[in-house]
């Protein structure tokens, strides 16, 4: 008779498995994206279309006090012009940093702390990049804010999980 202690493999928390998968759909959804931005006209394309929205919008308040309304939009078609100008950039930059994010999570999916790591770190420079090539406007910053937001609930979410990493 053998006694020997053989321990059962490590079950992921459900909590872990939810944000792993939503972050696979995110950094799925973020790699397309990168790659569309990189490598096809859709920076320039969005930017004509950007354009002709907000001067429209821009028209309409015209001699109404919207002096403030107007100034954003005027920084919304400067940072849609700096998107365009960059969209090369903007693009493989956020196309490798969403295949860090993942790389990142399906370490976490396979219950590593160096995923988190990896995942971090994609996540504050997807971030940062953008701010670096848009500049630290009030539109720019407020973009990503919604962003920033959610890549800091996602960090949080996977620091409490990390207990249950090797």
């Amino acid at each position: 008779m053998n006694d020997t202690y053989t321990p059962a493999p490590a079950q992921r928390p459900t909590l872990l498995t939810i944000i792993c998968i939503l972050s696979f759909i995110g950094g799925l959804w973020g790699a397309i994206e990168g790659f569309r931005t990189g490598f096809t006209s859709k920076a320039q394309d969005d930017l004509a279309q950007a354009k002709a929205t907000i001067e429209e919008s821009m028209a309409q308040l015209q001699g109404q006090g919207g002096e403030f309304a107007q100034s954003m939009m005027e920084q919304g078609i400067a940072i849609a012009e700096k998107t365009a100008e960059n969209a090369k950039l903007l693009g493989i930059s956020g196309l490798v940093l969403a295949l860090i994010s993942l790389y990142g999570v399906w370490l976490m999916w396979n219950l590593r702390k160096q995923g988190f790591w990896f995942y971090t770190i994609a996540a504050i420079l997807g971030l940062l990049i953008p701010l670096y090539f848009l500049g630290f406007s009030t539109v720019a910053i407020m973009g990503l804010g919604f962003g920033a937001f959610i890549s800091l609930v996602f960090i949080i979410l996977y620091g409490v999980n990390l207990k249950h990493m090797r």
